[in-house]
């Protein structure tokens, strides 16, 4: 669209598509999803960071190693920290396009868009094998869940990675083409791929919900670790609302049915944030929840270390107070001026009348 502008014209001052009730673009202060991102954005990123290094402790303590799931949870944070902060870094143009200027899609921005679409499909297919070895770990014994998890792991590796090539394809230019707007506009066709992988992570993602069911059903335990459970699962489910989101946003991208592209590709990056930080955050859960256990236990020690040199320093000082109130002999001590806590013990009990 720029190449067909003559030359000299202030791209600021130009919309990305017209308005279509005829107003002006507002360049100033339009609606935008800047507050939404941040702030979900944030939430999410402080809570799996706080929560992997959790996890990774937890297991170097329990285990003394880490299992293949945290090497997977440590690459699947990292590709999804670098996600969410070229999300934020795109803000510039989440709002209606009618409200971007054409100035806001330079060389940076049509890069950052290009990584977005390459890192999505490896960030996802890690975020969610995290938890299906994890599954593989904790319920190894169950053939039929153990053969389910590796055919998911496979099945989501030839989907998510397949976006690699596509993204390379559509969203690099190539020859003598540039970073700008056109190149932008050449990865319209690779939206039909997207789709796809957008109904694949809703799929996925109910797969990963169900599949370790009919174990915890079967499973004889307190209410305490059932509400754990549940908490567990209420995060999956809100990662599957997202996968949804994503899904729809995609369709309509895809079907071209509104010219607000801007505001619905910003939306579904927002979707996206918040389906790959809680695939890490489910699948740290155990992990946190075992680390409870242990700060539960430890607590418990030092309270029993702490009543045991209580009791002690009391013994000393009634041990004290018997020998200071004695007179004192000269001589070598006898066995007789030893205090024991037999005897502290049986002076402190009432007499008996015979």
């Amino acid at each position: 669209m720029s190449a067909e502008l003559p030359p000299g014209t202030d791209l600021s001052q130009i919309p990305v598509v017209p308005n279509p009730d005829g107003s002006p673009p507002n360049f100033v202060d339009p609606p935008t999803l800047n507050g939404a991102t941040i702030a979900v954005s944030t939430i999410l990123l402080a809570a799996s960071t706080t929560l992997v290094p959790l996890r990774l402790r937890t297991n170097l303590k329990l285990h003394g190693k880490f299992a293949i799931d945290d090497y997977f949870c440590i690459i699947a944070w990292v590709l999804g920290v670098a996600y969410t902060g070229v999300v934020i870094s795109e803000l510039s143009t989440a709002r209606h396009a009618w409200d971007v200027p054409l100035s806001a899609i330079d060389a940076s921005w049509v890069k950052r868009t290009a990584v977005l679409g390459t890192i999505y499909g490896p960030a996802m297919w890690f975020a969610k094998t995290a938890i299906l070895t994890l599954y593989l770990r904790l319920f190894s014994v169950v053939k039929w869940l153990r053969w389910c998890c590796y055919i998911g792991i496979v099945f989501m590796f030839l989907a998510y990675w397949s976006l690699l090539p596509v993204s390379v394809v559509y969203n690099f230019p190539h020859g003598d083409e540039k970073w700008d707007f056109a190149t932008t506009a050449k990865s319209a066709p690779s939206q039909v791929a997207y789709v796809t992988i957008g109904a694949v992570s809703v799929i996925s993602d109910i797969f990963i919900l169900i599949l370790p069911f009919p174990i915890l059903l079967s499973l004889q335990t307190s209410w305490k670790r059932k509400v754990g459970f549940s908490f567990v699962f209420l995060a999956a489910i809100i990662g599957i609302v997202s996968s949804i989101f994503v899904f729809y946003f995609r369709v309509i991208l895809w079907r071209n049915e509104t010219l607000d592209s801007s505001w619905n590709v910003a939306a579904s990056y927002l979707t996206v944030v918040v389906e790959m930080n809680v695939a890490v955050i489910v699948s740290c859960t155990p992990a946190v929840a075992a680390s409870w256990k242990l700060l539960l236990r430890d607590s418990r020690l030092l309270s029993s270390l702490r009543s045991v040199l209580r009791s002690s320093r009391n013994l000393a000082q009634v041990a004290s107070n018997e020998d200071s109130a004695k007179p004192r002999e000269s001589g070598p001590a006898s066995e007789n001026n030893l205090v024991s806590v037999e005897s502290l013990e049986l002076a402190d009990r009432p007499h008996s009348a015979y």
